[in-house]
């Protein structure tokens, strides 16, 4: 049964271009409807709070619950995936966000509301797990870096979409006037998950032989066992966790917050900034992906992104009183980092680990961190802020933990141009 589950989805054949890139339309469109899932809360946040009874300090759980099933799924769902194939569970993931999203906007109280928001977080954690994992079986390593870069780009897409049309359509609901105006946003995603599940389930293939057991896209050859640089692929990985934090935890989430009671921005206003840095991120990402298949120097993609995040946090995102010049500025960097980081993270792990079952496993890690990262953020960053302060938040939290991870880039993951070439001396050797 598992081997015929397994199969689904599964061609007779290798998959054309087109093919190829419709499979990834039809799972990036499923990875930003995450994300979206995932942020759409955030603008409307205190005002969900208000309508179901909750008190100010279980706010953080909005975003909290929905985080701790990533974390949880993350190995598992690398499993899941291997044993059931992409096809199954991809459709299974999609399916569970839409009864996640159907049990919030029907919730009549907190304790409903967020078994919806888990089930919602179940299908976001798995989705962080399988879509990196796709990435290698379906395009050939040479298109890796234009496919990462594309693909990182599903948290940016989200971000621009929940913090764009959620403010938006909770106004035109009633805003604040009324206490339902949010469950609308939750109309709009269920709405989404319905195309996304059709469009899965109409367009999701995979080749007969996965991309990454060949070499140069060729069926008649398959590859060699290489080396893995499995230490400097745990680390790479791992340290994502700051990447989520900073930006995810604290900017995607609390950011708006802070705009509105210490800038005095409206609800819309305020989510224009993360919107912003969502959509520089976006070309920046995809050019630094194509660039870097040519330059391999996601190392230092990666680890100058952090320096700039640190840079970010430290002096410009929470400035004190109106002026708003450090906040554009912030987000403005952090556009440049939201192309920097994620997009050579998710690049360089094939790079150094280029078996398939280790590759599963560092990307697993990945996001593994990514769910950590979310459920500390979500039950640790309200007490921080309401305690110390958003900008001594920023100085003594924030801004050490990127210089920490830009620090164990560099000292702990190995060049990828280094690897690239004794990789290409090996190949050359083996074809004399």
């Amino acid at each position: 049964m598992a081997s015929s589950v397994s199969r689904y989805g599964v061609q007779s054949r290798q998959l054309d271009s087109t093919e190829r890139w419709l499979c990834f339309a039809a799972l990036f469109f499923l990875g930003f409807t995450a994300t979206f899932n995932q942020f759409k809360a955030a603008p409307a946040i205190q005002f969900i709070g208000a309508d179901l009874g909750m008190s100010v300090e279980m706010l953080s759980q909005i975003m909290g619950v929905f985080s701790i099933a990533g974390m949880l799924l993350a190995f598992p769902g690398m499993f899941v995936m291997q044993r059931l194939g992409v096809k199954f569970s991809i459709v299974v993931t999609s399916v569970l966000q839409l009864v996640g999203s159907l049990i919030c906007v029907f919730a009549p109280d907190t304790a409903l509301f967020l078994v919806g928001r888990t089930l919602e977080g179940v299908a976001y954690g798995l989705i962080c797990v399988i879509g990196p994992n796709i990435m290698p079986r379906l395009f050939p390593l040479k298109d890796q870096g234009l496919c990462m870069g594309v693909w990182s780009q599903w948290t940016p897409v989200g971000v621009v979409i929940a913090f764009f049309t959620a403010p938006m359509i909770f106004d035109a609901a009633g805003g604040a006037a009324l206490a339902f105006s949010w469950r609308p946003i939750w109309y709009v995603s269920i709405a989404m998950e319905i195309v996304s599940i059709v469009w899965l389930l109409a367009c999701c293939k995979m080749p007969a032989i996965p991309e990454n057991e060949l070499v140069d896209g060729d069926p008649t050859r398959r590859k060699k066992p290489g080396r893995n640089y499995m230490l400097a692929g745990f680390v790479v990985c791992a340290f994502f966790f700051v990447w989520v934090f900073d930006y995810v935890a604290n900017i995607n989430t609390l950011y708006p917050t802070f705009l509105q009671n210490v800038k005095g921005l409206s609800v819309f206003d305020s989510a224009m900034l993360p919107n912003w840095t969502a959509i520089i991120s976006i070309p920046l990402g995809i050019a630094f992906g194509v660039v870097a298949d040519r330059l391999n120097f996601r190392k230092w993609m990666i680890a100058g992104g952090y320096l700039l995040v640190a840079l970010c946090m430290a002096f410009f995102y929470f400035t004190p009183g109106t002026d708003m010049t450090g906040p554009w500025i912030a987000s403005i960097l952090m556009g440049l980092c939201g192309a920097l980081v994620p997009t050579g993270t998710r690049a360089i792990a094939p790079v150094l680990v280029p078996e398939p079952k280790k590759t599963d496993l560092v990307l697993a890690t990945m996001a593994f961190a990514t769910g950590v990262a979310q459920v500390v953020g979500g039950y640790i960053v309200s007490p921080i802020v309401a305690n110390a302060g958003w900008q001594a938040n920023a100085q003594f939290v924030l801004a050490p933990l990127a210089v920490l991870a830009a620090a164990a880039v560099i000292v702990f993951v190995k060049s990828d141009r280094k690897i690239s070439e004794v990789r290409a001396e090996e190949r050359a050797r083996l074809e004399q």
